[in-house]
């Protein structure tokens, strides 16, 4: 009998490992995040005169780089372009899993610089948010 609970005990304990859930990743220097603070506008894929599309770019890289969590942590941040950069992902990864989320910031008053084509317009971030509700993947245009 004791051989056995001492079997069953070697076999659980060298059997399971560490889930992916309970590795911590490093929070350390996020290059990305850096590169987010010099962001002044939302751009769209089409870089045009005048402008950049670092928003744009930059939201690639997220969405290669970064998971819903870190996603959902720049929803609730002060800046808006923040903001704006977590919802889009959000929105990009699973828009239909996110919809309650991505309604919560409907009417958000915040305003930011939108630079698509040679246009720069000034929208809210819920104007945003409604735009990607209706299409995710709008400033593919």
């Amino acid at each position: 009998m004791t051989n056995l609970i001492i079997a069953c005990s070697f076999v659980m304990l060298c059997g399971f490992g560490v889930a992916d859930a309970q590795v911590v990743r490093s929070r350390g220097f996020d290059p990305s995040m850096s590169k987010l603070l010099t962001v002044k506008w939302i751009s769209s894929h089409n870089r045009s005169f005048g402008g950049s599309n670092d928003f744009y770019q930059l939201s690639k890289e997220f969405l290669k780089s970064h998971d819903s969590s870190d996603f959902r942590r720049m929803v609730n941040q002060r800046n808006p372009i923040f903001r704006a950069m977590g919802l889009l992902c959000l929105a990009q990864l699973d828009r239909d899993q996110y919809f309650l989320l991505l309604l919560s910031h409907w009417t958000d008053p915040e305003e930011v610089s939108l630079h698509e084509r040679c246009f720069v317009t000034r929208i809210t971030v819920g104007e945003f948010v409604q735009r990607l509700l209706v299409n995710p993947r709008f400033l593919n245009k």
